[in-house]
């Protein structure tokens, strides 16, 4: 009795492992794109807050923090840039002007 049980546990569990398999090969374009969402995410939204609103550092960190912790920071004052890495992906956003705000540097 506890072999059948075992045995259709097992079974659901591997349908339900290829059912997954299946949704991430057909929305892999989604899934690829993720890694770099949490740098652009960061450096656009830091870059905001610290050029157009004029946020302090600390509360310009705060406003852009994200459960996915960054590896890398560097704020460029004079060129009013913002460089984050995280998930191995680099991200630049820079301060265009008042019209337009920031914005993301071009991906490579």
């Amino acid at each position: 009795m506890i072999r059948k049980i075992l045995k259709r546990l097992l079974q659901g569990l591997g349908i339900v492992l290829v059912v997954l398999l299946l949704y991430v090969v057909f929305n892999w374009k989604h899934f690829a794109a993720f890694p770099r969402i949490i740098s652009a995410f960061y450096s656009k939204e830091f870059c905001s807050c610290y050029f157009v609103t004029e946020g302090s550092e600390e509360q310009c960190h705060n406003f852009a923090r994200q459960w996915v912790p960054i590896q890398d920071f560097r704020l460029d004052k004079e060129k009013r840039t913002v460089t984050v890495r995280g998930l191995f992906f680099t991200t630049t956003a820079y301060y265009t002007g008042e019209r337009y705000g920031c914005v993301l540097e071009p991906w490579r």
